[in-house]
C-alpha cells in the first residue's frame, strides 16, 4: 500500500511539474540572444520575460515558494482524495445497506477532509503572502 501511494505521489508530481520545466527549456529568444552581446537588447527581454531580477535572494525566495507550495499542494490533494475515499467507502445508514456502517471511521474521514481543504487554503494564502511580502520589501 505504501508503495502505491509513493508511485501516485512521484506521478502527481512528475505531471504537475513537467510542463514548468518544458517552458523553461524552449524559449525562442534563448537562439536569437547567443549571436548578440549579453547586453542587447534580445538578451535583456530574455531575462526580463525569464522572471530573473537583479536580485537572487528574490529569485531563491520565490524558488523555495514554488517548490514548497507545490510540494505541500500535491500532499493536500493526495489527502483530499484519500480522505474522500474512505468517507465513501466507511458505509453510512442509508435504507437497504446492510448494517456493516462504521460511524467512527465516516467521522474521521470527514475530519481529515476538512484538516486537508483547511490545510490547502493555508498553503494557497502562505504562498501568496510570501510572494506579496518579498515583492514589495526586497524590491
Amino acid at each position: 500500500m505504501r508503495l502505491k501511494i509513493l508511485m501516485t505521489l512521484l506521478f502527481s508530481l512528475a505531471v504537475l511539474l513537467a510542463p514548468r520545466l518544458a517552458a523553461a527549456q524552449f524559449n525562442p529568444l534563448n537562439d536569437a540572444c547567443q549571436g548578440q552581446a549579453q547586453n542587447g537588447p534580445i538578451c535583456k527581454q530574455n531575462t526580463t520575460q525569464q522572471g530573473s531580477s537583479a536580485n537572487p535572494a528574490l529569485d531563491r525566495i520565490h524558488t523555495a515558494a514554488d517548490i514548497i507550495a507545490a510540494v505541500a499542494g500535491i500532499a493536500a490533494v493526495i489527502t483530499i482524495v484519500l480522505s474522500a475515499f474512505t468517507f465513501a467507502t466507511a458505509g453510512g445508514a442509508g435504507t437497504g445497506q446492510s448494517s456493516g456502517a462504521n460511524p467512527a471511521r465516516a467521522k474521521q474521514a470527514r475530519s481529515t477532509l476538512i484538516g486537508a481543504v483547511v490545510g490547502l487554503v493555508i498553503i494557497a494564502l502562505a504562498w501568496t503572502i510570501v510572494t506579496f511580502v518579498s515583492n514589495k520589501v526586497i524590491k
